[in-house]
C-alpha cells in the first residue's frame, strides 16, 4: 500500500503566522471572471457571423505560378 504524498516544508515558519490574501488580487480576479462570462456570447457571435459571411467562402489561397522551377530544383 503506498503512502500518500505529504508536503514537507523546508523552512520553518512560526504557527502564529497568518496567510492573507490581498483584497485587490480578489477584486481583480473577481472583474476578470465576470467580464468573460458577460462577453463570451459576444466572442461566440463574432466567430459565428464570420464564418456565415459570404466574403469567407471564396478561398484566400492563390496557386504558384513557378512551380515547375521549384520542383526541378
Amino acid at each position: 500500500v503506498r503512502r500518500p504524498a505529504v508536503y514537507i516544508s523546508t523552512k520553518d515558519h512560526p504557527y502564529e503566522q497568518v496567510i492573507t490574501t490581498e483584497k485587490t488580487n480578489i477584486l481583480l480576479r473577481y472583474l476578470h471572471q465576470h467580464w468573460d462570462k458577460k462577453n463570451s456570447n459576444k466572442k461566440r457571435d463574432s466567430s459565428k457571423a464570420n464564418l456565415e459571411s459570404p466574403e469567407s467562402s471564396t478561398s484566400q489561397k492563390v496557386p504558384r505560378l513557378n512551380s515547375c522551377e521549384e520542383s526541378s530544383s
